[in-house]
């Protein structure tokens, strides 16, 4: 039992760091490849966004992102049902760049075998 929790954990671990990459690149397909069709977040400002409003904010022109880090992370798992808990800091270049630092919850579940992201929640931290 706590071999098959770690093996999860290290599992949805590995997905975090993927969604990042694969939003950072750009690589829409990939990114919403992980998330289920039911998918939502509630954003940092507060909108409650859907699987498909996030790929279409995905293939918008944004500026380049010159660091996504995800790290803090907490994996509980509950049988076939997870919630992963972290921390994302993102720096934009570009004409106004910035950085963003949120803790971020992602609730997954396993569906034919494979873990998929089923809600997110983002607040903002620092300033």
């Amino acid at each position: 039992q706590a071999a098959h929790s770690s093996a999860v954990a290290r599992d949805l671990e590995r997905i975090e760091q993927q969604l990042a990459a694969t939003w950072r690149k750009g690589d829409c397909a990939a990114w919403g490849a992980m998330l289920a069709p039911e998918w939502s977040v509630i954003h940092i400002t507060g909108a409650v966004i859907t699987r498909a409003e996030a790929l279409r904010m995905c293939q918008a022109p944004r500026p380049p992102i010159e660091i996504l880090k995800v790290d803090d992370l907490s994996v509980r798992t509950f049988g076939e049902a997870a919630v992963v808990t972290g921390r994302t800091t993102m720096a934009t270049g570009g004409t106004n760049p910035g950085t963003v630092t949120l803790r971020f919850t992602d609730v997954f579940i396993r569906r034919a075998g494979r873990w998929l992201v089923v809600a997110s929640h983002a607040t903002q931290i620092g300033s």
